[in-house]
């Protein structure tokens, strides 16, 4: 695929992981968004990547990474977007699991593409710009 610009981008939980153990294409598609765009990273992301850390017990540079990005919170008007949205894909038999609901309303509440290693996945979410890793490096 053709490298895609964009001027803001929101980190799924992959893309994030697979940058702290050095696992291409997320890896160097996070070290380049970090480079050029202004990053993002939900609630819902931080709580996934941090738990997977609290259940390995070892720190692998997870704060150093969050704080590159700006967080963005599960707030009101997040929450009545993912209940809509989280009613939608059960009725269409095509849920993607509440936590992943939240961060897809999160992002189509600011208007934010995702960043994930997921494509297929957050497909099935009705105007939300899913990127791929290959979509934006150079």
């Amino acid at each position: 695929m053709d490298s895609v610009e964009h001027t803001r981008l929101c980190i799924d939980t992959g893309p994030l992981i697979a940058y702290l153990k050095g696992r291409d294409p997320g890896a160097s598609a996070v070290e380049h968004a970090v480079r050029t765009v202004d990053c993002y990273v939900t609630a819902i992301t931080a709580y996934e990547l941090l738990f997977g850390v609290a259940r390995t017990r070892s720190q692998i540079g997870e704060d150093a990474l969050l704080g590159m990005m700006q967080s963005i919170s599960f707030d009101f008007a997040s929450a009545r977007r993912a209940a809509e949205l989280h009613d939608y894909l059960i009725r269409r038999n095509q849920d993607i699991g509440i936590k992943d609901v939240m961060i897809a309303a999160i992002c189509q509440e600011h208007e934010l593409p995702l960043l994930t290693l997921n494509e297929r996945h957050f497909e099935r979410v009705p105007v939300l710009t899913v990127v791929a890793p290959s979509e934006i490096l150079p």
